[in-house]
Parts: structure tokens; C-alpha cells; sequence
């Protein structure tokens, strides 16, 4: 039950932001597959998102690694989906950073791997991922991946809370880690971290590559 519930979690938070209405050029193949995927033919969405997603189209990379996680479309293949979500990582796109360090975190699809948790989830916390933020705390609480520090640890459950796109569940998971490392610290370590959230701001995501032209299938 523990670990359904782990994968649930992994599916829904990697699936904010990763949905169909965010921004991507209107090329051949794109509104076809967003009308099939509405109609819930999700084979059909895959083959037409599948080549722009191979052209560059970082969105639909996500997408991609999303259907190849749920089995949408497509047979159901965790390593799969860690290599679309690696490609979109690399593109700077911290949904990809957050799923892939999640795939890390719980060993889905890649050795399970603490050091590459934590730089993959540095990068979508950065990005101001609510998720990434709270996973981020634990490991830099427990020091699995990082030199332990709760100080840190206290500044991303800051963060985490604060965060309008956190996972409900991880929200309420992060504000009793701050509470229970809030414990340990003195005022002016609680004072100092509650300066540096107040002053933080999201890195900026970089513009992503334009994509090359995807090739037409014949027929």
C-alpha cells in the first residue's frame, strides 16, 4: 500500500504542468494529437507527439515520459519515461528536473540514487517547483545524497509551504518537517532562513531550443 500510494504521488506531481494547455508552437501533428488525446485515443496522441517531441518540443518531452509512466498510449515503461524526462531536464525544464529527481528519490526506472536526487531536485527547487522543494528538505535533513543540515532543510520546508503548486499531501508533509526542525533551531537561525524566503525568487526557466521540423509519416 505504502509503495502504490509513493507511485501515486510520483504520477500526480509529475503531471503538474506537464498537461496539454501549456504553451507549444502549433506545428503539424501537434493539434491532432491534443484532438485525439481529448477524444481518448491516447495511441494516436502518442504517435503524432511522439516525432515533435524527438524534434526538440520540451513540453511534449514531458508528455512523452508522462504516458510512457501511466501506460497511456503507449506499454508501460518506467526507464522510458526517466529518458524523456532526462531529455527535458537537460532543456532546463524544472517539471522534467522534479520528475526525474523523483525517479531517482524512489529508484523507478533508474538505479535508485540519492546524489543524482538531489542535484536533479536542487535544480527544480531553484525553479521553483513546491514538490521538488519539500523532497529536496528530507534528504538534506537525513543527509542521503548531501551533507545533513538542518538549517537548509528548514529553508526549503519554508519554501515548500509557501508554494502555490506544492502537492497538497507534501504540502502537509512539509509544514510538520518545519515544525519538527523549527524545534531544534535557535530564533536567529529561524529568523535568518525566514529572511532568505522572504528575498528568494524562482530562478528563470531558459527558453527552450526551437524544435526542428518533425518529419510527416507517410500515409
Amino acid at each position: 500500500m505504502a509503495d502504490r500510494c509513493r507511485r501515486l504521488a510520483l504520477v500526480l506531481g509529475c503531471l503538474v504542468g506537464v498537461a496539454l494547455g501549456q504553451a507549444a508552437m502549433a506545428r503539424a501533428g501537434l493539434e491532432e494529437g491534443r484532438a485525439a488525446w481529448r477524444d481518448g485515443d491516447h495511441t494516436r496522441a502518442f504517435e503524432e507527439f511522439l516525432p515533435l517531441a524527438t524534434a526538440g518540443d520540451v513540453t511534449l518531452q514531458n508528455q512523452i515520459a508522462a504516458m510512457y509512466y501511466m501506460g497511456q498510449g503507449v506499454a508501460q515503461d518506467y526507464a522510458k519515461a526517466a529518458e524523456w524526462f532526462r531529455k527535458a531536464a537537460s532543456a532546463g525544464s524544472p517539471e522534467a528536473q522534479y520528475c526525474l529527481g523523483k525517479l531517482y528519490y524512489y529508484g523507478q526506472g533508474v538505479p535508485q540514487n540519492f546524489e543524482e536526487a538531489v542535484k536533479q531536485l536542487t535544480e527544480a527547487a531553484q525553479g521553483g517547483k513546491g514538490g521538488a522543494q519539500y523532497l529536496l528538505a528530507t534528504l538534506q535533513l537525513y543527509g542521503k545524497g548531501v551533507e545533513a543540515n538542518p538549517v537548509k532543510a528548514y529553508f526549503w520546508t519554508l519554501l515548500a509551504v509557501a508554494a502555490p503548486d506544492t502537492p497538497a499531501e507534501d504540502k502537509s508533509a512539509a509544514q510538520a518537517l518545519r515544525d519538527q526542525i523549527g524545534a531544534t533551531l535557535s530564533k536567529r537561525q529561524i529568523d535568518s532562513m525566514q529572511a532568505m524566503v522572504n528575498a528568494w525568487t524562482p530562478r528563470k526557466t531558459p527558453p527552450a531550443p526551437a524544435p526542428a521540423a518533425a518529419p510527416r509519416r507517410g500515409g
